[in-house]
């Protein structure tokens, strides 16, 4: 009696392999297979309660295997919990990071103009130096004017003969000599309102900190008395 069968192709190539390793047909392989199945001795029952308890220690690994992947999943999605928290934080990080390096962009912008400003107003505290410099100048020349003045008048008070001219002169000069001292008096004030402007500038810079660089300061001719303070 012919028996059909349907195979695949892997199959059929399988058959065809093992066949020619053994050295028979193919056919003749198959029913050697269908031999060795049909008559196969059955398994006794100390081989049957062997192989229960195997399956039991399967299942029993099995069940392992489930809680340890349960465990491994519950571990997994603490993982997953920490790295949202993770990148929530980076999120935030990158944020702060960010408002930094503008807050430090705004601190070099404001750096910059107060260098600026101190710049000027060492350039201006510079003119009111050289200023009070000539005023003082000025000042002492008017007090050698003055002490001339006075010299000449005891000159002219000691020629007893030229006496009604010397009270002319000595009216005149004494006129000249308040005119004088008005313009002199005038000057001290400019000359005590520009110290005192000029103490407010060296305490404001002081307080800046400000000092310029050492070439800055050997090109521009500044004086160091003024940054040592």
């Amino acid at each position: 009696m012919r028996v059909y069968a349907p195979l695949d192709d892997p199959a059929v190539i399988e058959l065809d392999q093992v066949a020619t390793k053994r050295g028979i047909s193919r056919a003749q392989l198959i029913i050697n297979a269908i031999d060795s199945y049909l008559h196969q001795p059955e398994p006794s029952t100390e081989e049957l309660d062997q192989l229960r308890i195997n399956l039991d220690q399967k299942d029993s690994e099995l069940d392992q295997m489930r809680i340890k992947l349960d465990q491994t999943n519950n571990e997994m999605d603490q993982l997953k919990l920490q790295l949202d928290q993770t990148k929530i934080k980076l999120d935030q990080s990158n944020t702060e990071a960010s408002n930094l390096k503008d807050e430090l962009e705004q601190f070099k912008t404001k750096y910059n103009q107060t260098t600026s400003d101190a710049t000027q107003r060492w350039e201006e505290l510079k003119g009111y130096k050289s200023e009070v410099t000539k005023l003082k100048k000025l000042l002492e020349e008017s007090q050698a004017t003055n002490q001339h003045l006075k010299d000449d008048l005891i000159k002219r008070q000691s020629e007893t003969d030229l006496l009604a001219k010397t009270r002319e002169d000595l009216a005149v000069a004494r006129m000249e000599a308040d005119k004088l001292k008005e313009t002199i008096s005038l000057r001290n004030q400019d000359v005590s309102f520009l110290q005192g402007h000029v103490a407010q500038l060296t305490q404001s810079i002081g307080q800046l900190s400000l000092k310029p660089g050492e070439d800055e300061i050997k090109r521009k001719g500044w004086s160091w008395r003024f940054w040592r303070r």
